[in-house]
């Protein structure tokens, strides 16, 4: 392939070719591979009655748990403890799934807990599916931000002239900031770097396309999860995180986890992959049968905005411009509140999340920078990794044999992922 095309002024960098045997694709051949179903436990409806044995179960755990804080308090002399480890928030919360990933070491809220009561402290982004699907019935208070502010303020409202505990080393803050110092090291991308990350992003590409074209309709969310992740581990990806969101489940939570729901309508897969430290994301949406119209409009706004941020996504250039001209897309076609709800995107790299890209962000894209946009409108999501590039950019993710949707911006078409119906 051409590593220097010219596309409208720019050009769509595509450095050294893939070394691939014509012969024989391990890759494609384990796409096609269809491993057997599993499921979860099925899933605790939120407006269950509270007395359920089950659940009073877990709450006299968690109270187990808050009078041994509180007994720490006492011993220690602190006036309240934060939590925001993954292991630790799991075990106050007896088992919540609020990791950030699979295996993450944060969790993507954080505990503030007093002698008498506990807090959720997180962003409208978590909130609903926490509360809904995590902490029903627990006995937590809710402490509610915009995703796009600093949740270490709640923190200093609620501890102000308070002696605090915490379990993070750093300011308690779930999401990365960008100023690092060590993580800018990592920037940009050495060639052997940008080579795995393309080799990369094309098997998690073909592995959620294959598992998109060969799951059954009624099979679970976390069935589909698990032939997802067997593709993945047989060519030595580490499954990250896996998100998969049925029908209309991505619009009521836009960071979902996968759960024992059943597919019904269309599923929407978002998936991270790490290889040689490397990660790369992606997402791709299937439905049965023919799209309805006001899910496609939703998902082809996503994809409008997701190419102006690819587009923007130049060297030189910063994340508060690009956000910006996103926000303004938003606007236009009257879904101005949108951007609120879900995070515009990551810089990525040895982490999934090296930092969260912020409408009112300093930091600079530069050449060799990876990024993930992933803009959501409703129920729709479009998302893919790319590589920021003096010559213009690189999408490692590209699809491989998928429906796409040509998004014009300043007369250069940029293609995005369409929706693959079956």
């Amino acid at each position: 392939m051409d590593s220097n095309t010219p596309m409208g002024g720019m050009n769509a960098p595509i450095s050294e070719p893939l070394d691939l045997n014509d012969q024989f694709d391990r890759v494609l051949h384990t796409a096609g591979d269809r491993p057997s179903t599993d499921t979860l436990p099925a899933l605790i409806d939120p407006a269950v009655d509270f007395a359920d044995r089950k659940l009073t179960r877990r709450r006299e755990d968690i109270e187990e748990k808050h009078r041994r804080i509180a007994a720490f308090l006492d011993a220690t002399g602190h006036d309240a403890v934060v939590l925001g480890r993954g292991d630790s928030v799991s075990w106050f919360t007896s088992g919540g799934d609020l990791g950030q990933d699979l295996g993450s070491e944060v969790s993507t809220v954080l505990l503030y807990i007093n002698r008498g009561s506990r807090a959720v402290v997180t962003d409208n982004v978590q909130s609903a599916r926490v509360f809904e699907e995590e902490l029903a019935g627990l006995g937590f208070q809710l402490k509610e931000r915009p995703w796009f502010e600093d949740p270490s303020r709640v923190i200093d409202e609620l501890g102000h002239n308070k002696r605090l505990a915490c379990d993070l080393a750093h300011s308690p803050r779930p999401w990365p900031r960008d100023g690092d110092p060590f993580r800018a090291l990592r920037r940009p991308l050495t060639s052997l770097e940008r080579q795995r990350l393309r080799e990369l992003g094309r098997t998690l590409t073909l592995a959620v396309e294959a598992t998109c074209r060969n799951f059954v309709r009624g099979e679970t969310e976390a069935d589909i999860a698990g032939h997802l992740a067997h593709r993945l581990i047989r060519e030595g990806v580490v499954p990250v995180d896996m998100r998969v969101a049925g029908d209309d489940r991505l619009e009521r939570f836009r960071q979902p986890t996968f759960k024992a729901a059943a597919i019904d309508k269309r599923v929407t897969i978002t998936a991270t992959g790490r290889r040689f430290g490397l990660c790369a994301t992606v997402s791709r949406t299937v439905s049965f049968g023919p799209v309805d119209a006001k899910f496609g409009a939703c998902h082809s706004l996503a994809a409008m905005i997701d190419a102006s941020c690819i587009y923007f996504s130049r060297d030189g250039e910063t994340v508060s411009e690009v956000a910006r001209r996103s926000k303004r897309i938003f606007e236009k076609y009257g879904r101005g509140h949108e951007w609120t709800l879900d995070y515009l995107g990551f810089v990525t790299g040895y982490t999934p999340r090296e930092s969260l890209l912020l409408p009112d962000s300093s930091l600079v894209l530069t050449h060799g920078m990876p990024l993930c946009w992933s803009p959501s409108i409703g129920a729709a999501r479009s998302g893919d990794t790319l590589v920021v590039d003096r010559r213009g950019y690189e999408v490692v993710t590209t699809a491989q044999n998928w429906p796409q949707i040509d998004v014009a911006v300043k007369g250069f078409v940029i293609p995005r992922p369409g929706i693959l119906e079956r």
